[in-house]
């Protein structure tokens, strides 16, 4: 009686788990400028149907000159109330280091979510990692049509802000660089708030939602899209 009633239980359990299905991805951002010593970074976004969702794993695999990544999400299979409300998600993907050359991309391949673009890797023009030393930008304010103010850090007193270099494939992504320049050769670690104005031309975006990607420290990035639809 007593393992009726344990089988009983841990099927219920087994019942209630949560279902691994592919996530709804609905867009692949693909920025340029990135060169084989960059450490290359994607961005996909999608929308989840209801709270109930959440992220699960991405997983990347590259074979030759193809890079096929799957999106997981968990949906639990218990009986929830679910209201129906989308909840937008972005993953940032990082790929790591590429040989120079022209990938193919595709996302959720053979699904209904599939999205496929192409990612162009330059040859570096020398052999440091990074030629460049950016500010670590972490917010970006609208202050006016094209006009933003980048809010971020500094690591130290040593390097001032130097220039900002734009980059766009013409579709759907804005590459912001706000590169800093050494000024002194005495460089303590002080951690000091940085902000400068960038003006941002959206108009040759073919998309409602682009996507602005700043290079930060570290090989990382920082990445916002945008919605030029609720702009009055």
């Amino acid at each position: 009686m007593k393992f009726a009633v344990l089988f009983i239980l841990l099927a219920g359990f087994a019942h209630a788990r949560p279902e691994i299905v592919t996530a709804p991805v609905d867009h692949l951002y693909i920025p340029e400028g990135f060169d084989n010593n960059d450490s290359v970074e994607i961005v996909v976004t999608g929308t989840f149907p209801n709270p109930c969702f959440a992220r699960n794993t991405v997983q990347v695999n590259i074979n030759d000159s193809m890079i096929d990544i799957h999106i997981s999400a968990i949906l639990p299979k218990a009986s929830i109330n679910c209201i129906d409300m989308a909840v937008p998600f972005q993953e940032v993907i990082s790929l790591g280091t590429l040989q120079g050359g022209e990938y193919g991309v595709r996302v959720n391949h053979r699904s209904p979510f599939e999205l496929t673009e192409s990612l162009q890797i330059k040859e570096a023009t020398s052999h440091s990692v990074d030629e460049n030393i950016y500010a670590a930008i972490d917010r970006i304010e609208n202050v006016s049509e094209n006009n933003y103010i980048f809010h971020g850090w500094k690591y130290s007193h040593c390097i001032e802000f130097s220039k900002v270099e734009i980059l766009s494939n013409k579709r759907d992504t804005l590459s912001v660089l706000p590169m800093m320049k050494q000024v002194s050769d005495f460089c303590p670690m002080k951690m000091t708030a940085v902000s400068f104005p960038v003006k941002l031309d959206l108009s040759e975006m073919e998309t409602k939602q682009p996507l602005i990607h700043v290079r930060t420290m570290d090989g990382k990035s920082f990445n916002k899209v945008l919605n030029l639809a609720e702009r009055r």
